[in-house]
């Protein structure tokens, strides 16, 4: 019998951002068991650098606004949602909210106007991307729909997907998801205000979405590969009739668009067999223009290829002004650290790489809380988003000195 992290399966949920987890989590961490070096970085002192508090609630992605406010996607443990606005150390609304599921990833695309994804649910119930424009809020893509019409990994590209291996069961044998397609609609990123770019984190999947509701599929991620090269196997299952190979799986995570005519998109690497995911997440490479990418270790180069790979849990993403990638990860026990209470936190980390070459280029932050997302203001200051209700205080936001 498979144990519960093998079955564990976070391609269509991404286990580290359930809320209900996450506040059990909370509830059984103690702080002492997290590392003892906290950041290696100073926090900037200025009034208005935070960090900036947001109790009772979940928070999963931060976004830098034309005018130097942070927009913050905020998720209420009461059923409310609002996107909040920092602007000279103080904390205002820009607009209340009314979805049916949390906000996940904001990207402004101007003063008062930004896209938004919401979350997944079961057999891709929900999950859209809505545009929040001067007040008013409507849904422009129907993800959902387009998980259930389409569900690219399982039925496009190579379909390394099989839809049988979604199905999960508590320990307890009650149902949790059924075999069928699951979306995530994690972080978004603009290529302008009537397009955006969507990482799917349970269709392992990018998916390009337009204002008018046209979407498609920018990119399939695959597997990762085991030591002779051949997609990593997580277990075996059957639909009744035949064997069925089931796969650990690529979340996609992140998405950023960069100025050289390229798209970079993180991943977050699912359950193995040996448990613990370390060193098997990558960042890929493809072009801005065009879609339909297969992202492949397994036939040498393509239009989408590995830019960075041995990294654990890329969370968010970000071009920085500087021309460099900043990628956000959970660099040692992984996303299991947040739903395990026996796998304790590592730490995550913050560091910026050569686009062209995939080098490190700086080591920008560790020992970080549970890190969430990052942006950059108009200023080029560094912003951070840390989920520290993990170990039993709020989700804080702060501008740190890189």
């Amino acid at each position: 019998m498979k144990s519960r992290i093998q079955r564990m399966n976070p391609g269509w949920k991404l286990l580290f951002f359930s809320l209900l987890m996450l506040f059990v989590t909370a509830c059984e961490k103690e702080i002492n068991e997290l590392p003892e070096e906290v950041s290696d970085l100073k926090i900037n002192k200025a009034m208005d650098a935070g960090p900036f508090e947001f109790p009772g609630a979940i928070v999963f992605d931060i976004s830098a606004t034309p005018d130097g406010s942070i927009m913050v996607g905020l998720n209420e443990f009461s059923g409310n949602r609002s996107i909040q606005l920092i602007k000279n150390g103080k904390i205002t609304t820009m607009i209340g909210l009314d979805t049916e599921t949390d906000i996940q990833g904001i990207e402004s695309i101007g003063a008062g106007n930004a896209f938004f994804t919401t979350a997944g649910t079961n057999l891709a119930a929900n999950g859209e991307l809505y545009r929040a424009s001067q007040g008013k809020v409507r849904m422009v893509a129907d993800l959902a729909k387009f998980e259930r019409d389409n569900d690219p990994d399982a039925n496009e590209g190579p379909q390394w997907k099989n839809q049988q291996c979604e199905e999960e069961f508590t320990d307890n044998g009650d149902l949790v998801f059924n075999a069928g397609p699951q979306n995530n609609p994690y972080k978004v990123t603009a290529f302008d205000g009537e397009t955006a770019l969507i990482a799917d984190a349970a269709g392992n999947t990018v998916l390009q979405a337009t204002t008018e509701g046209e979407i498609d599929w920018k990119a399939i991620l695959t597997p990762p590969l085991n030591a002779v090269g051949e997609w990593m196997q997580l277990f075996e299952t059957t639909d009744g009739s035949n064997d069925i190979t089931c796969y650990v799986q690529p979340v996609a995570t992140s998405v950023a668009i960069g100025n050289d005519g390229y798209i970079y998109v993180g991943e977050l690497t699912g359950a193995t067999p040996e448990g613990v995911p370390t060193g098997l997440s990558r960042v890929w490479k493809m072009p801005a223009d065009g879609t339909n990418f297969v992202c492949s270790e397994l036939d040498g180069p393509s239009e989408c290829n590995v830019l960075i790979n041995g990294l654990t849990s890329v969370i968010d993403l970000e071009m920085g002004p500087d021309g460099l990638l900043y990628v956000v990860q959970f660099d040692s026990n992984s996303w299991l650290s947040s739903v395990v209470p026996d796998i304790p936190w590592g730490g995550g980390s913050i560091t910026a790489y050569n686009t062209e070459t995939g080098q490190v280029e700086k080591e920008v932050a560790n020992g970080l809380v549970y890190p969430g997302a990052i942006t950059f203001d108009k200023k080029g200051n560094l912003w951070v988003l840390e989920n520290k209700l993990f170990i039993g205080e709020s989700a804080i936001v702060r501008m740190l000195d890189y």
